[in-house]
């Protein structure tokens, strides 16, 4: 390959001055043309300039190196010079963009020019700048996350307040109680479906336009109840409500992690949970007297919400910020390129931008890969089976509530809907819960590796199974009302903790396939969970809420054992599993080419060192690459898992910064993966930040 200067291109064996004064810094290679022959007069006088160059390679390198330095020196804080790559990998859709010259506010076309590849300049934050989410005044994060949450807590309060005004919908609009059910279950389906999409949108637009779109479309559908004239109406604009509320429980656990590094994230994470897990109590314990009173009732119920929507829109509008850091990133590279062109020596480039999929070939992976998780790795295939029952308890609470307290023991609408705040104080006992299980966690994990997050579950396993009977058998009018309600509070209570560590625990196992992975869980558990809505009024008909609830009990017992099972045998399962292979195999290949480009990086170094005397290029090479490596231990928290992130956001929740996470084969190849390439969808593990940064010290000497 032989090498150009912006400056000064060859265009049909003519050189062109530039217009403007660059640097004479090597930025781009074009593909290899054969040169015109040398007449044989031309020899000498060559060799006599090559003798004269190469008395004077010391003072030539000592200019390189002051002129490169003072490059270095120039460019913005928290940017710094990276690797030679393909003009396709960083993003380069036209050779006009790539040499774009703002001197003279004018494009250079070179069309015709058969460039490869450019020099790129890294954009990181720099060193705890403001402009890093992680850095957010504690001000500006406690007033995003409170944003945040209440958008969680909203849509999932919309789940039982709209069970609560089941009888009087169904007197208006002359719906069955089934029609009517189906409304709670086309919400929970639009939670399952809209997670799927999320990872490619939020990769491309960010955080910041998610919620505000999609605060705006979930207020506007609660028309649908306000002036609906059938259950039809009604119906759709439950299913829309639902496909626009999920960014509520999902790209808000992603801000959290956004905005807090691994081991701060324990209590954000833990409080967005509990939101979640909470708000549907809440929402059938106050909307009853709304319910209760013959001027409100349904309709008004979600007039309600709708006026709190339409007050909390303006207040996200301004206080809600951009938290996703690759979002944040490639906007500056943008801005800083569109100001500065390739005048600095490079391309201004962010690390996400280099081998950047495609929006269409990401959203077609986002909708197919969990798909094939749910169906292939039996690790997440039992995990969500479990959680869907647990979730599918949630939703009979949710629906049936009304309908025990009503039947059995002649609850009014008001008491009946008092009921709920069993489900809150679960939630709460849950949540203390958690504590236990993150010093457990804590203390075991050098032992057993991310299998020290199934102890609370394997207790909670069991107590969820009692919960629930105690809340079946007491169901009768010959027991007092507080004996469900303790069942309930009980069930709750596990099902909180079972909720959050099925997230952690396929979170951690899967590493870098996480998000895949707990949206395939998602999916089933939430698209089988809120099915149950449908038929618990008919399962209570035929059994008695008694028996019908205590078969449940009896299924859950029968799931008990996955915990212990996903404790002991975890790893070994996921070693033998279809899919696990497909991605080990992935994995293997990802680190030989890896490794091929370290050699080729290390082998460039050393010809740089060979080629410059007392310094030169090659040493100005070797420090921007380690200063460019020094930078990325901040940037190695900053950028995000997605997408891991967020086929479902809950893959962030509880992630120990910890580098014993998990026992799985896959999980130790990416721990070993060496990082002096950027991948999108790969965290670098600080151990081999030091080990590479030792290697080019030694390369150096």
């Amino acid at each position: 390959m032989s090498e150009i200067n912006h400056t000064n291109i060859p265009h049909n064996g003519i050189n062109h001055q530039s217009s403007t004064n660059s640097t004479s810094t090597t930025l781009i290679t074009t593909s290899s043309t054969p040169s015109t022959p040398q007449i044989e007069n031309n020899k000498q006088p060559q060799l006599d300039q090559s003798r004269l160059q190469s008395s004077s390679t010391k003072t030539e390198g000592n200019t390189s190196q002051t002129h490169n330095n003072k490059i270095k020196n120039n460019l913005p804080e928290g940017c710094t010079f990276g690797p030679i790559l393909g003009i396709t990998s960083v993003g380069v859709k036209s050779l006009n963009e790539l040499h774009r010259i703002t001197t003279h506010g004018t494009e250079k076309s070179v069309h015709d020019l058969n460039i490869e590849k450019v020099k790129v300049i890294w954009v990181d934050f720099p060193h705890k700048s403001k402009e890093n989410p992680f850095y957010y005044s504690k001000w500006r994060k406690l007033g995003i996350m409170a944003v945040a949450l209440f958008f969680a807590n909203i849509t999932a309060f919309a789940t039982s307040s709209y069970s609560i005004g089941i009888p009087s919908m169904r007197n208006d609009l002359g719906a069955t109680q089934l029609q009517a059910a189906t409304g709670v279950s086309l919400y929970g389906w639009g939670f399952a479906i809209g997670p799927l999409a999320i990872a490619p949108i939020t990769e491309e637009f960010g955080r910041y336009w998610m919620y505000i779109g999609s605060i705006f479309f979930y207020a506007l559908f609660h028309l649908t109840h306000g002036l609906g004239k059938n259950i039809g109406t009604v119906l759709v604009g439950r299913f829309f409500m639902g496909l626009t509320g999920c960014i509520g429980a999902t790209v808000v656990a992603g801000t959290v992690s956004d905005l807090y590094p691994p081991h701060k994230r324990g209590q954000p994470m833990s409080l967005f949970t509990m939101a979640v897990v909470l708000a549907p109590g809440l929402g059938g314990a106050t909307m009853c007297w709304a319910e209760a009173n013959p001027h409100l009732q349904w309709r008004w119920i979600a007039w309600i919400q709708m006026i709190a929507l339409g007050i909390y829109w303006p207040i996200a509008f301004f206080v809600l910020k951009e938290t996703r850091a690759t979002v944040l990133l490639r906007r500056k590279a943008k801005k800083l390129r569109d100001e500065r062109g390739l005048k600095d020596g490079g391309r201004y480039t962010a690390r996400s931008e280099v081998d950047k999929e495609d929006f269409w070939v990401s959203m077609r992976r986002s909708l197919s890969r969990p798909i094939l998780f749910v169906t292939m790795e039996p690790v997440v295939t039992f995990f969500a089976i479990w959680a869907a029952l647990v979730w599918g308890v949630f939703f009979i609470q949710i629906a049936g509530l009304p309908y025990v307290f009503k039947t059995i023991y002649g609850f009014g609408t008001t008491a009946a809907g008092s009921t709920y705040w069993a489900i809150v104080v679960g939630t709460l006992i849950g949540y203390l819960f958690n504590f236990i299980q993150d010093a457990l966690y804590k203390r075991n994990v050098g032992r057993v590796g991310v299998e020290a997050r199934l102890y609370a579950p394997c207790v909670a396993s069991i107590v969820f199974a009692i919960g629930v009977m105690i809340f079946g058998l007491t169901s009768i009018p010959s027991v007092h009302w507080i004996g469900p309600c303790i069942g309930i509070a009980i069930a709750l209570a596990a099902a909180y903790t079972i909720y959050q560590t099925c997230f952690i625990y396929l979170s951690e196992c899967y590493g870098s396939h996480a998000s895949s992975a707990v949206a395939g869980m998602s999916f089933l558990r939430i698209l089988v969970g809120s099915s149950f809505a449908m038929f618990t009024n008919n399962l209570f008909d035929t059994m008695t809420p008694r028996w019908g609830i205590f078969m449940i009990g009896c299924i859950a017992l029968l799931l008990s054992p996955i915990p212990f099972i996903a404790y002991f045998k975890g790893p070994w399962i996921r070693e033998r599993s279809p899919y696990s292979k497909i991605l080990m195999a992935e994995e293997k290949k990802r680190i030989e080419n890896e490794g091929l480009a370290n050699l080729q990086a290390q082998n460039q170094n050393q010809n740089d060192l060979e080629q410059g005397e007392n310094g030169g290029e090659g040493e100005v090479s070797l420090e921007n690459r380690m200063e460019d490596m020094e930078g990325e231990s901040l940037m190695e928290q900053t950028r995000s898992r997605d997408e891991r992130e967020y086929g479902h956001g809950h893959d962030h929740i509880g992630r120990s910064d910890s580098n014993i996470n998990s026992n799985s084969n896959i999980k130790k190849k990416i721990e070993r993966t060496p990082s002096q390439i950027y991948r999108r969808d790969h965290h670098h593990q600080h151990h081999q930040h030091k080990n590479e940064v030792e290697n080019v010290v030694s390369l150096k000497q």
